[in-house]
């Protein structure tokens, strides 16, 4: 085994200086319309080469934070007009009520949808993969391999819709959930649900009948959102609790 692989990753300079400038825009310290400092005073600030600089804020321009203008300066953008769904990896949605709800309604749209492209479209070969999974995650005993798994379902749903921009869609969404564990953890706490919404699911495109799957779905996971809220609610509380 090659010993890079033994060492834990050490961020490369302009990833830390990217991580301090996104949170510093994201949390609201340099507010959208106003302007960075000029680079060599926030180079200095931060103790980095002005090359460095220069590299996290070209990672923030395509991030759709900043906009960088030659003789204008570094001008912050606002959030809910330019930037894209990565952005919600770099905000605490477990402690933003509104954005965790949001989040929540896209994946139910997604997942709705793709149920209802897939009654018409999925082929008994589909239908067995997706099967198979379900069969092996009511198998399952490790947390990790079962969300892995929980995943792959998911694209195997939305490979049986032939909706290739919506998989491309839930692929910005995998990095959210991964970047926020609590919330994956909480989607499949309750083995018991989550194994139902695969059986659900499977039903659902088997029944071949779009309005039906779109109508039973939709209720399913709105029930199985409100239990994973309550979940998050009571890991905080017990958090909360072991720190005091």
């Amino acid at each position: 085994m090659p010993l890079t692989t033994l060492l834990p990753r050490v961020p490369r300079p302009v990833d830390a200086v990217l991580s301090r400038l996104r949170a510093a825009v994201v949390d609201g310290h340099y507010p959208a319309g106003e302007h960075l400092p000029p680079e060599r005073q926030l180079a200095a600030t931060l103790g980095v080469s002005r090359l460095t600089l220069r590299a996290a804020v070209a990672k923030l321009e395509s991030e759709g934070l900043v906009r960088a203008r030659q003789g204008e300066g570094v001008r912050v953008l606002d959030v809910m007009e330019n930037a894209g769904l990565a952005v919600l990896s770099h905000f605490d949605i477990i402690e933003r009520p509104d954005m965790l709800r949001s989040f929540l309604e896209l994946r139910r749209a997604v997942a709705v949808e793709a149920v209802a492209q897939a009654c018409t479209r999925a082929t008994a070969r589909d239908v067995a993969e997706l099967e198979r999974l379900a069969a092996q995650q009511a198998a399952e005993t490790d947390q990790a391999r079962y969300l892995e798994r929980d995943v792959a379902f998911a694209r195997a749903v939305l490979r049986s819709a032939q909706a290739f921009a919506t998989l491309l869609l839930f692929n910005t969404l995998i990095p959210i959930s991964a970047a926020h564990p609590e919330f994956s953890e909480a989607l499949v706490e309750d083995r018991e649900r989550s194994l139902a919404g695969y059986t659900v699911t499977i039903a659902c495109i088997q029944g071949r009948d779009a309005e039906i799957a779109r109508t039973v779905l939709r209720r399913a996971l709105e029930l199985a959102d409100g239990e994973v809220l309550k979940a998050i609610a009571r890991r905080r509380r017990a958090t909360k609790r072991a720190g005091r």
